[in-house]
């Protein structure tokens, strides 16, 4: 039987607002570059948790899986890509996409990469699983686990990359097809420290102490109300806006028709403006130019709302299905 998964990894919120930016920002816009850039780099990094998913397959079903969890020590929040909880060892996984030639230089802690005409430098994952190892320690002895080791891998899952190292003694930098065997080494042997009710307890513990976090890019790119597009786009080619006719959007480049686009426009607005909206707001936002359409439209949707009257605002935080 496979691993269990105590924590799911859900598609990131930062991206979808960096998806929204990219969709929103006005023509021509100084910081979209800026936002490509940094959508690129989001994608790559969940590409590479994502590349977990597989070789966590092949771990026993006494391994607990816990996805992207974002803990506090009681000075610092830190975040694990994910964490293998096994009876007799923990095991952070920090994993990297970086492709081409990588040399984690351990005298002086950084990465190096070159790659066709690229050479950079990043700073040290080794240095980093350690911290957070430090961290995840203090957190399970102010919880009172019993002593288990923690173990810290820095998982490579980028196919063009060729590690090398200036330490012989380096052994948690690996790559992504070898991890299964790498757990398998490091509990083979080992006395199993967690039995089912301090494996629970601490299980309770991950889960009720993670706490999501949200960078807010719009406010990172300075950003207002005023660089966004407004409107509905098509569903079937992208065009904006789309216009509101009998109950339905018709889109005006290829006459495509549809019901619901505008709740894809709704969970714009929710991630990049507010997650409430007003019918005054909604009628700016998707060009609608009727009280009482907006008023039919948000209604139908089946939203929590707060406020009375003209003052009364649909709450967009979990709209969506």
């Amino acid at each position: 039987m496979d691993a269990m998964i105590k924590k799911e990894r859900t598609f990131p919120r930062d991206i979808k607002v960096l998806q929204a930016l990219k969709r929103r920002l006005v023509d021509n816009h100084p910081q979209s570059e800026a936002v490509n850039d940094q959508l690129k780099l989001r994608l790559t990094g969940f590409k590479g948790e994502l590349s977990l998913n597989y070789p966590l397959t092949f771990l026993p079903s006494d391994h607990y899986i816990f996805h992207d969890l974002r803990l506090y020590d009681g000075t610092h929040h830190f975040q694990i890509d994910c964490l293998v909880v096994t009876p007799s060892l923990l095991i952070i996984l920090e994993v990297k996409n970086i492709g081409g030639e990588l040399f984690f230089n351990q005298r002086f802690h950084y990465l190096e990469r070159k790659w066709e005409e690229d050479h950079s430098t990043f700073a040290d994952p080794v240095i980093q699983v350690g911290r957070h190892t430090r961290q995840l320690r203090k957190l399970l002895n102010l919880w009172q686990i019993p002593h288990v080791p923690i173990y810290g891998l820095v998982v490579n899952s980028h196919p063009a990359a060729r590690i090398d190292t200036d330490d012989d003694d380096l052994e948690n930098v690996i790559r992504i097809e070898t991890l299964p065997e790498k757990i398998s080494t490091l509990v083979e042997g080992s006395i199993p420290i967690l039995n089912a009710s301090p494996m629970n307890r601490l299980t309770t513990h991950l889960l009720t102490n993670h706490e999501s976090y949200f960078y807010d890019y719009v406010k990172c790119f300075k950003l207002e109300k005023e660089d966004f597009k407004k409107g509905v786009f098509c569903p079937k080619c992208s065009s904006l806006p789309m216009k509101r006719m009998h109950g339905r959007w018709k889109c005006v480049n290829c006459a495509h028709l549809s019901k619901s686009a505008h709740v894809d426009a709704l969970e714009d607005y929710s991630l990049l403006i507010e997650d409430r909206i007003t019918n005054q707001s909604a009628r700016d936002f998707l060009l609608i130019s009727s009280p009482t359409s907006v008023k039919k439209l948000l209604q139908s949707m089946n939203l929590s709302t707060v406020g009375q009257n003209k003052g009364r605002a649909y709450m967009l935080d979990n709209f969506k299905c």
